[in-house]
């Protein structure tokens, strides 16, 4: 199973130990017989460039290492994926490419557009903006969101970036309060409860517009395809900044639930066993 994503070059998504946590999975997928049907797996990751033209053009390499794919994380990547892994008679398992239509596509988790129109339509909240970071990854995962969204009938008036910089966070946030009727901020970028520095920069600025005072709903896209622990979990970034701690007030994380264990339990607990090093 090749294991696909832009490991080398974005180093808040490295911290989810690729390697580690393959490793892990086909380790006790080989340990139980009823999962196995007969075969051994093992896994190998495999970079997925952080530009787009490479990330496509990168695909053609990952026939000759793995039967299956998970990956990629790129939606602009998707098409090429789904049409390379068709021919190969691949599985291709991919959480961001939920709308490629791919014969041979398993979707692992909902779609998070489906997840995030199920909340908007719980609410009654129409009007959506996007907002991503700047990176080709984060730019197309607003793309794909905004054309999702509009597929279920919900008008995206604004799509934008914005960056680590003051101005951007401001031109952008400028943007979405001369929309018309707008009351949803999907945030396309990394939480900046693991680091996400365009995220900080995104909510400080809201908060300084007076935009965190229950006018406009914040919600992190990133956190609707990974178990965020939010179970007596301290985060310092909240902790140690009273402006982002206020604005942190108008975000609503929706978030996959792991009543057992956390990632990082998960992770301690297998180190226990020495099923990691």
């Amino acid at each position: 199973v090749g294991v696909l994503g832009p490991w080398s070059c974005d180093p808040l998504l490295a911290r989810a130990l690729p390697e580690v946590a393959s490793r892990l999975a086909v380790a006790r997928l080989n340990r139980d017989p009823a999962l196995t049907a007969g075969y051994w797996w093992d896994a190998v990751v495999l970079p997925e460039p952080c530009a787009t033209p490479q990330a496509v053009a990168g695909l053609v390499n990952a026939e000759r290492y793995a039967s299956a794919i998970v990956g990629p994380l790129n939606p602009a990547a998707c098409g090429a994926a789904g049409l390379l892994a068709a021919a190969w008679n691949k599985p291709l398992v991919s959480w961001a490419c939920a709308g490629a239509g791919a014969v041979t596509l398993v979707n692992p988790l909902p779609a998070p557009a489906g997840v995030l129109h199920a909340v908007l339509r719980y609410f009654r909240w129409a009007h959506v903006a996007v907002v991503a970071a700047p990176q080709d990854l984060w730019v197309e995962a607003g793309a794909e969101l905004a054309r999702e969204l509009r597929a279920r009938g919900l008008p995206v008036t604004v799509v934008t970036a914005a960056g680590e910089d003051e101005d951007e966070a401001e031109r952008a946030l400028r943007k979405v309060q001369r929309a018309d009727g707008v009351r949803v901020v999907v945030m396309c970028m990394h939480s900046v409860l693991l680091g996400g520095r365009e995220q900080k920069v995104l909510l400080e600025k809201a908060e300084d517009l007076g935009m965190t005072d229950g006018t406009f709903v914040f919600i992190p896209y990133d956190t609707l395809t990974f178990a965020l622990p939010y179970r007596h979990v301290p985060y310092p970034v909240l902790a140690n900044n009273t402006k982002l701690r206020l604005a942190y007030d108008a975000v609503l994380t929706i978030t996959i639930d792991s009543p057992d264990t956390s990632f990082h339990e998960a992770l301690e607990e297998a180190k226990k066993t020495y099923e990691v090093p």
